[in-house]
């Protein structure tokens, strides 16, 4: 017995020493990793930065929207089928909940316990007691209710989940005092082409309808939807702000951000953050979430709720709804409850787009009937709305295309002004409309949301520096920016770079050569009786357009969040870019242009958009003058 205490204490003992050393290590190493490979994952990215070799003017590629590199992906999806809306016997509008009267109609009278869902913290919710009532519920506590009905004779039962916009939130009694609303709306994974092809209603009523401004040039700054709304939202990365990671101990919740909509509080506005699948979302998934909750209106609370209800209800519905129809509903209603106070929410939307690269197809009827609604019912006049998205498509297959890399890289970004605003504020929307074209990232999304503040409330504002990380889209972005003076590290940047080819009588250069002045005579040559037939003369300078390196050799990420690269991948190449300044006879014209070459086909395309003649015609084509002037710039008269 004496000796197995014995034992028993030594066991004890090296149990004890065990788990200390345990301990303290976890404690050093914690630590470390918490600090000191933070910063060294930081110092490695500035020094990519630095170190990138083509740090000239940025020319974003031209890619095209049905390219037959991309087609292979794309199918249409069917609509979703959730029964008839009507269907669902409680709906809310606004604070106001109430028993459909269609529904009563069809089944008489109908009482129903409403129980207010109360969010406890980003990953747990509890329901308030029952309320009892055959009339409307008033949404007080939350903004979500669980709701069970019956038939008063209980022959019939409903029970579902419901949402509207509480009363009793205090934002503040400044008033809209000429104040715009701010209304983003987002989708995970879409590239500026894949909104185009797969919300082409969408598209053309926020482009041509509502005039909406696209940013050709936007660029991620890093991998994954963290790294594209971190700096958004906060201006810098997340290596850059306090740590809110899950599995480090002592880490923060996610409250400790700078967010932007934080700004817009101080300010009078009344604030709302929606995002769906919970299980993935941007705060809580690898973070800690937020501790309190981080707006006035805050939708997580109802995705957890529906979390365990889902498997009852058909494909994508929540009762007879499309799912992606709740937050559409729930983000109109936001903004017509506070029309006496001026708004910012940010709805951002991922379970049609995350998994899929076709299935958000389904939902551009009802985002363009949106967009409509929300012009017909005015909530545009006073609003600035931004339709974007995270990133594009992520997917394996899709990854391994050049095109593919290249579209991940430039998502989806509009800007849709009123237009007393445009006219109010003339010089910062004539800055607005040149940066279109300039190579934009999130943190310059961040500061012009922070400038929008200052504009309505200084007369002056202080000039820019052109070179800080941030640049205000309503100041000018210099034409010769940079992936490295936007902070993008090279196997983000999707800017192509000109590489000169020295020896311009090699076979792909003079092919290309001929192909311009070949597409030249074709434009021309219905005009042949007043136009000469032109030839090459000289090849000035050639020069090949293509990405970045590291672009090519990115395969995905390699560490667990987002921060390294793993740049293995060897990706295949399809089509090249040439640019090509030439001249040609008789007449001397020098032409510039640039061609795709097809390198499977061996086959030279250019089309006449891309070819620019840099010397004065003068009065080499008076023949065409005034009755042919699109031909100026081609035609060498036969008679001068």
């Amino acid at each position: 017995m004496n000796k197995l205490r014995k034992i028993s204490k030594r066991h004890i003992i090296s149990v004890i020493v065990v788990c200390g050393i345990y301990f303290l290590l976890v404690h050093i190493f914690g630590n470390r990793d918490n600090f000191g490979d933070n910063r060294q994952k930081l110092e490695q990215i500035e020094e990519s930065i630095q170190s990138d070799e083509n740090q000239g003017q940025c020319r974003m590629p031209d890619l095209p929207l049905y390219s037959p590199e991309m087609m292979n992906f794309l199918h249409d999806e069917p609509p979703i089928d959730c029964g008839e809306e009507g269907d669902d016997w409680v709906k809310c509008e606004r604070s106001t909940c109430f028993i459909r009267p269609a529904v009563m109609v069809r089944k008489g009278r109908i009482r129903c316990d409403f129980s207010d869902i109360i969010r406890v913290d980003d990953f747990r919710i509890e329901l308030g007691s029952p309320v009892s009532t055959e009339e409307t519920y008033k949404l007080t506590r939350s903004d979500f209710a669980r709701v069970k009905c019956h038939k008063l004779d209980r022959s019939e039962r409903w029970h579902g989940t419901v949402l509207g916009v509480r009363d009793g939130v205090n934002a503040g009694n400044y008033g809209m005092n000429g104040r715009l609303n701010v209304l983003m709306y987002g989708y995970d994974s879409l590239s500026r082409n894949a909104f185009m092809r797969k919300l082409p209603k969408s598209f053309a009523y926020l482009t041509e309808d509502l005039h909406g401004d696209v940013l050709k040039g936007y660029n991620v700054v890093g991998d994954g939807t963290p790294q594209a709304l971190i700096p958004l939202l906060t201006g810098l990365t997340e290596l850059e702000l306090p740590e809110t990671r899950k599995r480090m101990r002592n880490s923060n919740f996610v409250n400790v951000y700078p967010m932007i909509w934080n700004d817009y509080q101080k300010e009078g506005y009344v604030t709302a953050f929606n995002e769906d699948v919970p299980d993935i979302g941007t705060f809580s998934y690898r973070l800690n979430g937020f501790d309190e909750q981080p707006t006035h209106h805050y939708m997580r609370t109802y995705y957890l709720a529906i979390k365990g209800e889902l498997n009852q209800y058909r494909k994508l519905c929540v009762g007879h709804l499309p799912r992606h129809r709740t937050m559409l509903e729930y983000t109109k209603e936001f903004m017509l409850k506070y029309t006496k106070t001026p708004r910012f929410v940010f709805s951002f939307h991922g379970e049609l787009s995350h998994d899929s690269i076709n299935l958000v197809g389904v939902a551009d009827d009802d985002f363009t009937a949106w967009l409509k609604e929300l012009h017909s019912r005015s909530v545009l006049n006073n609003t600035l709305l931004i339709v974007m998205s995270d990133h594009g498509n992520r997917f394996a297959e899709v990854r391994n295309t050049l095109q593919g890399k290249q579209e991940e890289r430039l998502p989806f970004f509009a800007f849709v002004f009123p237009e007393w605003w445009k006219n109010k504020f003339p010089q910062a929307y004539s800055n607005f409309k040149e940066n279109t074209q300039r190579l934009v990232t999130p943190f310059d999304v961040h500061a012009t949301l922070k400038d929008l503040l200052k504009l309505q409330t200084d007369d002056a504002r202080a000039s820019r520096n052109e070179h800080s990380r941030g640049i205000s889209l309503f100041d000018r972005i210099p034409e010769t920016r940079s992936c490295a003076d936007a902070w993008i590290e090279p196997h983000w940047c999707a800017c192509l770079n000109w590489r000169p080819i020295n020896d311009t009588a090699t076979d792909v250069v003079v092919r290309a050569a001929v192909a311009i002045v070949d597409a030249i005579n074709q434009f021309t040559h219905e005009y042949r009786a007043l136009c000469s037939h032109i030839t090459l003369s000289e090849i000035n300078w050639a020069a090949k357009l293509a990405p970045h390196d590291n672009l090519l050799r990115f395969k995905q990420n390699k560490d667990f969040d987002g921060f390294l690269a793993d740049l293995s991948s060897t990706t295949q190449v399809f089509s090249e870019m040439y640019q090509v300044k030439l001249t040609t006879i008789p007449g001397g014209a020098i032409f510039e242009a640039s061609v795709t070459h097809d390198i499977a086909m061996h086959a030279f395309s250019v089309r006449m958009s891309d070819i620019s003649r840099v010397n004065q015609y003068g009065d080499q084509a008076r023949c065409i003058m005034e009755t042919l002037p699109e031909l100026r710039k081609y035609c060498y008269c036969h008679t001068l």
